[in-house]
């Protein structure tokens, strides 16, 4: 049987290490050391020469695998799965030993200006691709790192409150009644749309004080292995709607036939997330026409959420519990659903001066309109 090179390696090893500690400083020594040195070396060049030849498509299929391993939910999978096809797109052909950050600017440049959401996401992909090739002896250096992230401009509108308004009234005039439902339901909870096509009627509980409470667990997990837990008290009222939780419930239960689900199709039936999506582009459509948007810009189901937290914190709800209504873990990530990106630009923005008291010293002086124009 033919010996591998790790197989010839170690015998030639082993027998070094027998005639030193035998014949130390004997010409047999010398002698096997210089044939030692004229094999392995050869070896280890070509071993070394065959790992600067692997590719990175050649890694990015044991880093799929790794993917595949780890315990990621199928939605993550399908995810990355998609930034690696661009990242075997734009480097797959080339040895990953030679990629420098010159190549990696260069392959994140040929996303557009509204493609650099993505073109950071694969960045993300491509920075821990090469991390774990670091760890598996495929790469000594990361040229992913000193790239700076590409600066990524919203280009999707805010979903304002009176389109919104719009919306629910064509809805009322609609074949399918359960899309009004959507809309008052994303509205009063500011949920995710995977969140909305889950809510149950059996995820309606009694809390310890005796009042009812919509459970919330989001699908979105961030690495938690959970997502955000959040009870929303069936009380919880939108001022500008003049509804409840509770109210838009009952208006999802009369909405169609029974069934598991809040929002369902006619006969009972569970909706996929794909036809909330659908639909609410086509009620949005019709409401505001065709010219309305350019494609990459059209408000989605997904800002009925940054609604939702701008018309609470207008009717006074604290920051804190908006951001506890979201999910959000940070209140920095609320300011940014509450940010409604110019849409409120060029109104007057009242500055709140608390009444001073008749008695209390400091009371601002009335000035005598006469005095105005002296």
């Amino acid at each position: 049987m033919p010996l591998s090179t790790t197989d010839l390696e170690q015998l030639l090893s082993l027998a070094l290490a027998a005639l030193r500690a035998n014949a130390a400083g004997s010409p047999a020594v010398a002698q096997a050391e210089a044939v030692a040195a004229a094999v392995l070396q050869p070896q280890q060049l070509q071993q070394a020469q065959a790992a600067d030849q692997r590719t990175m498509g050649q890694w990015l299929d044991v880093h799929l695998r790794q993917l595949g391993e780890k315990g990621y939910k199928a939605q993550t999978i399908k995810n990355r799965t998609s930034n690696i096809a661009h990242l075997r797109r734009l480097w797959g052909d080339k040895p990953i030993a030679a990629i420098k950050p010159h190549d990696v600017a260069t392959g994140l440049r040929t996303f557009t200006a509204s493609e650099s959401s993505k073109a950071s996401r694969v960045l993300s992909e491509l920075r821990d691709a090469f991390a774990e090739a670091i760890a598996a002896g495929w790469a000594e250096v990361n040229p992913a790192m000193p790239i700076k992230r590409p600066v990524h401009k919203v280009m999707r509108a805010r979903l304002k409150w009176e389109v919104w308004q719009h919306m629910r009234q064509l809805a009322q005039t609609g074949p399918q009644r359960w899309v009004e439902s959507m809309l008052l339901l994303a509205l009063v909870t500011g949920q995710r749309r995977a969140d909305l096509a889950k809510m149950r009627f059996s995820d309606i509980v009694m809390d310890d004080d005796g009042q009812q409470c919509l459970r919330i667990e989001q699908q979105k997990q961030a690495g938690k292995g959970y997502g955000a837990r959040v009870e929303i008290p069936l009380s919880l009222h939108m001022d500008a709607l003049g509804m409840t939780v509770g109210d838009v419930i009952e208006h999802c239960r009369g909405s169609a036939k029974p069934g598991p689900t809040l929002l369902r199709k006619a006969g009972g039936g569970v909706i996929e997330e794909s036809s909330l999506s659908a639909r609410f582009h086509e009620c949005i459509l019709a409401v505001l026409g065709p010219s309305a948007h350019k494609p990459y810009e059209w408000p989605s189901l997904h800002e009925a959420r940054s609604l939702s937290a701008r018309m609470y914190l207008q009717q006074g709800l604290p920051p804190e519990v908006v951001q506890t209504l979201l999910g959000h873990k940070t209140a920095e990530m609320t300011a940014l659903y509450a940010d409604d990106r110019g849409l409120s630009a060029d109104q007057w923005k009242r500055v709140a001066v608390k009444p001073a008291s008749a008695d209390l010293p400091g009371k601002p002086r009335s000035i005598k309109p006469s005095a105005i124009h002296s």
